[in-house]
């Protein structure tokens, strides 16, 4: 396997292992972090009381999943160049940082920040890097990898919130 295709392919590993851990921790961490919002956001009552069910969690993650999945396999047919994966590569890489903003306002652990500077940051920089070292055009845009990255959260969520209704 060439770095092309490690770095396509490894996309979808590298978010696996991050929402590995989502998945063992979202749950019980939102119910502390939900807790400290102010009363005045719009928070749905479950989720102000119990945080996100586990359920809740599993869905939104397989959801998001089925969009870095897409990603990884137009990346590996389109040998990198899919203006699609690469901006699913930077928007992994940037929602990293988010990780690690939210831990650093909340003032401790939020679901997500152990494996961002141990996995998805550094496995972002050495794809970006290996792309680029393979002479793969560069078709990323910072806008649209928020976009796809923000997009396909919330898309997460909503599904989840459609299927689950925050029940266990």
């Amino acid at each position: 396997m060439n770095r092309v295709q490690l770095a396509t392919t490894g996309l979808f590993v590298a978010w696996s292992a991050h929402d590995l851990e989502e998945l063992l921790t979202m749950s019980d961490n939102s119910r502390v972090l939900v807790a400290r919002l102010p009363a005045w956001l719009p928070v749905p009552a479950s989720v102000r009381t119990r945080g996100f069910t586990r359920r809740y969690v599993r869905v939104s993650v397989a959801a998001v999943g089925v969009v870095v999945a897409a990603a990884a396999v137009r990346g590996y047919r389109t040998q990198g160049r899919s203006a699609f994966y690469q901006n699913a590569l930077l928007g992994f890489g940037l929602h990293g940082f988010g990780h690690i903003g939210a831990s650093v306002l909340a003032g401790s652990y939020t679901s997500g920040v152990a494996t961002s500077p141990t996995v998805v940051i550094p496995f972002w920089l050495w794809a970006t890097l290996a792309l680029e070292q393979e002479g793969v055009p560069d078709r990323r845009s910072a806008p649209a990898a928020v976009v796809l990255a923000g997009g396909s959260i919330a898309g997460g969520h909503l599904v989840a919130s459609l299927l689950t209704r925050n029940r266990p």
